[in-house]
């Protein structure tokens, strides 16, 4: 009976530790895929919106250099969705085309926090995707790479943010 409970408590705490560095978002479905395939659509999802997000709040900026730094971010998400959906076509599986309003915010520097608060979600779940992963090396170096070349944005709205006045009322 002693060695039962030996072996219950690396599970207990296993689950403790992953509850605490990996919270789950309310909303977030996206991690809880069972394929590798379906972990791909759900990050092509999630890349998708965010690049459409930050396009719609690129035109919506003040300033032609604030505008220009959206785009290209929202370039380069679209980039990745694109090389994505490509993976996940040659795996049988289809995407889905997404639709919607992007979030809105009272002025600029709120858009900004909002577009930073999802590209965190975004890190998040990749880095999910990729520990998930672990076990097929191919889905593991597909996110890798993916989560790589998305980890400047952080950094550029984090900037973008920084120079924004969060008192302004342009739109």
């Amino acid at each position: 009976m002693v060695e039962n409970k030996d072996l219950q408590l690396p599970n207990v705490i296993s689950e403790f530790l992953n509850r605490f560095f990996f919270p789950e978002r309310p909303d977030d479905n996206y991690s809880r895929a069972d394929t590798p395939a379906r972990s791909l659509i759900a990050a092509h999802e999630l890349l998708s919106k965010l690049a459409n997000q930050i396009e719609s709040h690129a035109a919506g900026a003040p300033y032609p250099q604030v505008a220009q730094a959206l785009h290209n971010v929202a370039t380069e998400k679209y980039a990745s969705a694109n090389k994505l959906k490509t993976i996940i076509e040659t795996v049988g599986e289809k995407t889905r085309s997404l639709a919607g309003e992007p979030k809105p915010g009272k002025n600029h520097w709120n858009r900004l926090n909002q577009d930073l608060q999802d590209q965190i979600a975004v890190d998040d779940l990749l880095l999910k995707l990729e520990l998930k992963a672990g076990e097929n090396s191919e889905t593991a170096r597909i996110v890798k790479e993916l989560r790589i070349s998305q980890k400047s944005h952080q950094r550029v709205l984090s900037d973008l943010i920084a120079i924004a006045d969060p008192q302004a009322t342009q739109t």
